[in-house]
């Protein structure tokens, strides 16, 4: 055979196999980037400082029903608490467990502050409110939007139906603790309001029963209680005061709390757009209050 035919005979089949249409190859669908990913932040700020440390330590209260309670075993659990374990994963990434990335620091009205400035805690959440705190320009302390709006309310008994509402309370007795100013307040909020102090809103809690007094005055988180204590009582009417529990941290000086604060009020305001707030709500609260609430507002 001539040598040069199997050549010409390979030369042609390569030809005609370019002519013939090949099935194209699959480009792979590109993989979504997991959700779960830690969040990226710019290197100034301080959330990533914080991603780099491994760890954020989160100022709150040990007594506190329903905010905060650090029973025998060690267990944290409350609503400050659960939204602390929320921001946690925020800055984390909601895979981690939020605790092992959480040191809880005790505080509580008079060591709070302190916390922030000495740098013990990185932001406390532990009823904080701007008159307290101290929100001027001189404060060390920033403080975020409100995640909870309460204050001093009034308390009497289901089968009351004379008392609806503040004004209601004119002629009518209000039983008070002892070395507080909610008498004050009540007779602020209506002038011919009569006031009893005693030592303890236990002891409130039995002159309400025994018809002593028309009503209780008090915190809302007080009131809260004496309701499960006695479920033929039951709040009514509006806030006798108002008070508006922010996030505490140090205010930034030298960038070295850069983002901080704006991070928080988004975070915040994404809590309670996507539900978060009002599943915690439900979850810490609701039991307590019995009532539903959506936002801070409500």
């Amino acid at each position: 055979m001539n040598p040069r035919y199997p050549a010409a005979l390979a030369l042609l089949a390569m030809v005609i196999a370019a002519c013939v249409p090949q099935p194209s190859e699959e480009t792979p669908a590109p993989t979504a980037r997991p959700t779960s990913a830690r969040p990226r932040f710019e290197l100034a700020t301080y959330m990533y400082a914080l991603q780099t440390k491994g760890k954020i330590r989160i100022g709150v209260l040990d007594k506190a029903i329903p905010f905060a309670v650090h029973d025998s075993s060690g267990l944290r659990t409350g609503f400050e608490v659960d939204l602390g374990r929320a921001l946690a994963k925020a800055i984390f990434g909601p895979q981690r467990d939020p605790d092992s990335v959480i040191e809880w620091i005790s505080v509580d009205g008079t060591t709070a502050v302190s916390a922030l400035t000495s740098a013990q805690a990185d932001l406390i959440l532990a009823r904080l409110a701007a008159p307290e705190s101290g929100s001027g320009l001189d404060s060390p302390v920033d403080l975020t939007d409100p995640y909870f709006v309460t204050g001093e309310r009034i308390l009497i008994k289901s089968s009351n139906d004379e008392i609806k509402d503040l004004p209601d309370l004119d002629t009518k007795t209000v039983c008070v603790q002892r070395d507080t100013a909610v008498a004050e307040h009540v007779v602020e909020a209506s002038a011919f309001a009569r006031t009893l102090s005693l030592d303890t809103y236990a002891s409130c809690l039995g002159a309400l029963q025994q018809g002593q007094v028309d009503a209780i005055g008090a915190d809302e988180a007080i009131l809260w209680n004496l309701v499960k204590l006695d479920p033929n009582t039951k709040l009514v009417g509006r806030f006798v005061t108002t008070e508006r529990y922010s996030i505490g941290v140090k205010r930034n000086a030298a960038g070295d709390r850069q983002g901080f604060l704006p991070f928080l009020n988004a975070w915040l305001a994404g809590a309670i757009r996507d539900g978060t707030w009002a599943r915690l709500y439900g979850q810490d609260i609701k039991t307590y209050s019995g009532e539903t609430k959506t936002t801070p507002a409500d």
